[in-house]
C-alpha cells in the first residue's frame, strides 16, 4: 500500500473538519457565517461557529490550510508574501484611521472610493489601492471595479459611532467602543513601528539588566527611556493613552464572559476566604466571582487613580459589597512587599505577561512572602506551545491536545495569536507570554511550584494553579 502525502493528509484533515463543522451546524439548523456579510454578535450562527463542539474543527482547517499552503505555493512568494505583510496592517490602519468601516456601514451595495474618500479626506485612487490589498486578503469586498463593501472581518473594525461623532470629538475616538478598532489600530501604530527595530534591539550590547528600557524596540522607535505605560502618559499622547485603554478593553473580551469561573473549583474555597486580586484594575474578574460565591471575601488591588475608578465601579454593580466587607479596594504597588496575610487564594490575571524574568520573580516573590502554607496562586494567562512535540513538562498535554500529523505540534497558523502576542509584549514592555516550561522555571525560583492547569475552552488563556514550595 503507497504511503499517504503530506498533501493528502492535510486535504483528509480540511475535508473531515468540514465535516465536522457541517454536521454541528445542521443539528442546530444553523447555516455557517458568511464571509460576505457584516459580523453580527447576536445572530445565532456566530454565536454557534464560537461553540466548544466546533471550535477544534476549525482550528484544525486554519492550520491544515496554511501549511498546505506553505507546502504547494513557490517558497520565494511564501517568503514574499510573509515579509511583505506589514503592507497589510498599515492598509488596516489607514481603514480604521479613514474610518472606512463606518462609512460604509449600512451599505449592502457598498460605495464608490470616490464617495468614500468625500468623507474621510483621503485621496481616492491611493485609498483604493489600499482597499484593494485588503480585499485580496478578505478584508473588505471590492464589489465592483473601486466600490467596496464591509464583510465579516473589516466590519469588527467598526467602533459603531457616526463618522461625525469621531470628527466631533477625535481624542475620544475609541472611548466607549467595542475596543476591537482600538486594537488594530494602536498595534499598527505604535506595535508595528517599534517591532522594525526588533533587530537593533537584539543586537544592542547588553547592559547588564534583563529590563534595561533603553532596550526595548519600543524605545528605540520612540527615543524614550519610560516604560510603555508612563509614555503613553505623556503630554501629547492623549489620543494614544485612550486608544490604548480601549484596546486593552477591547483584549479582555476575548475570553468567555464566565470564564474565571471555569477551571478552578471557587467553591472548593472555605466562608470568608480571602481573594486578593492583584493589579485587578476594577475589579471586574473580583465581580463575577463575588456574585457567584457570596461567601468569599476579595481584595482589590492597583495604582490610585485606579482604585479611585473602582469605587464608582462597586457601587454602581454591587454596592452591598463595599459597605458588608465583601470587597475592599486597596492601593497597592505589586513591586512592593504584599501588605495582606492571611489570603486564602492570590488571583494574577495577565499581570506577569506584561514583564521580564526579573520584574516577574519580584511579583512573584512578594506574594510568597505573605503567603501562607495553605495559600494558592492562580495565574490567568496564554500559555504558549512549543511548536516541536515531546515536551518534558507533565502539564503540556493538558495544556495543549496535539492535532494529528502532518499538522505542527502547536497546529501551526491556528496557534500564531500566542506569538504573535509573544512578540507584542517583548516589542512594547520588554514583556513575555510563557511556555509551561518558562512559567515553571519562574514560579520555582520565586518559591512556588505548579499543583495543576486549567485550559478554559473557548478561551486563549489559561489558569495555572500554584502552592508554596
Amino acid at each position: 500500500m503507497s504511503k499517504i502525502s503530506p498533501l493528502r493528509q492535510l486535504a483528509n484533515i480540511i475535508s473531515e473538519s468540514v465535516d465536522k463543522i457541517e454536521a454541528e451546524m445542521a443539528k442546530a439548523n444553523l447555516e455557517y457565517p458568511s464571509l460576505d456579510e457584516p459580523f453580527n454578535p447576536f445572530s445565532p450562527g456566530e454565536g454557534a461557529a464560537m461553540a466548544p463542539t466546533i471550535r477544534p474543527s476549525a482550528a484544525l482547517i486554519v492550520g491544515a490550510c496554511a501549511q498546505l499552503s506553505a507546502i504547494v505555493n513557490i517558497p520565494a512568494l511564501t517568503l514574499y508574501d510573509t515579509i511583505g505583510a506589514f503592507h497589510v496592517s498599515s492598509g488596516i490602519r489607514v481603514a480604521v484611521e479613514g474610518n472606512v468601516a463606518e462609512i460604509l456601514r449600512g451599505q449592502p451595495q457598498g460605495l464608490h472610493v470616490n464617495d468614500i474618500a468625500a468623507k474621510n479626506g483621503m485621496d481616492g485612487p491611493t485609498l483604493a489601492r489600499v482597499l484593494r490589498l485588503l480585499a485580496t486578503h478578505h478584508i473588505f469586498i471590492e464589489v465592483a471595479p473601486n466600490v467596496f463593501k464591509n464583510n465579516r472581518i473589516s466590519s469588527m473594525m467598526d467602533t459603531l459611532k457616526s463618522v461625525e461623532e469621531i470628527k466631533a470629538d477625535p481624542v475620544n475616538k475609541h472611548t466607549g467602543t467595542p475596543g476591537v478598532a482600538a486594537l488594530v489600530e494602536h498595534t499598527s501604530d505604535e506595535i508595528m513601528k517599534a517591532s522594525a527595530f526588533l533587530p537593533e534591539a537584539l543586537e544592542k550590547p547588553a547592559k547588564g539588566s534583563l529590563d534595561d528600557l533603553s532596550t526595548t524596540p519600543f524605545a528605540i522607535a520612540f527615543k524614550t527611556q519610560k516604560y510603555g505605560f508612563d509614555w503613553f502618559e505623556e503630554p501629547g499622547n492623549e489620543f494614544r493613552l485612550k486608544r490604548f485603554a480601549a484596546a486593552m478593553e477591547g483584549a479582555s473580551r476575548v475570553d468567555p464572559p464566565n470564564a474565571i469561573l471555569s477551571g478552578f473549583k471557587w467553591e472548593s474555597l472555605g466562608s470568608k476566604t480571602v481573594v486578593v486580586d492583584i493589579g485587578g484594575g476594577m475589579g471586574h474578574l473580583s465581580l463575577k466571582i463575588a456574585q457567584q460565591h457570596k461567601d468569599l471575601r476579595f481584595v482589590v488591588q492597583d495604582r490610585a487613580p485606579v482604585i479611585k475608578e473602582a469605587e464608582g465601579f462597586w457601587k454602581t454593580n454591587l454596592p452591598s459589597a463595599l459597605e458588608d466587607g465583601t470587597v475592599t479596594l486597596q492601593v497597592h504597588d505589586f513591586f512592593t512587599p504584599q501588605p495582606k496575610a492571611d489570603v486564602g487564594v492570590f488571583l494574577c490575571r495577565m499581570i506577569l505577561h506584561d514583564y521580564g524574568k526579573n520584574k516577574a520573580t519580584t511579583i512573584l516573590k512578594h506574594l510568597r512572602a505573605a503567603a501562607g502554607s495553605k495559600t494558592k496562586l492562580l495565574i490567568v494567562e496564554q500559555v504558549v506551545p512549543y511548536a516541536c512535540r515531546g515536551s518534558s513538562s507533565k502539564f503540556s498535554a493538558k495544556l495543549h491536545i496535539e492535532p494529528p500529523q502532518p499538522l505542527l505540534a502547536n497546529g501551526g497558523k491556528a496557534s500564531a495569536i500566542a506569538y504573535l502576542g509573544d512578540m507584542q509584549m517583548y516589542v512594547g514592555l520588554l514583556g513575555e507570554e510563557r511556555t509551561i516550561g518558562t512559567f515553571e522555571e519562574l514560579l520555582r525560583s520565586a518559591g512556588w511550584e505548579i499543583e495543576d492547569v486549567f485550559p478554559i475552552p473557548g478561551s486563549v488563556h489559561s489558569q495555572i494553579l500554584a502552592v508554596p514550595v
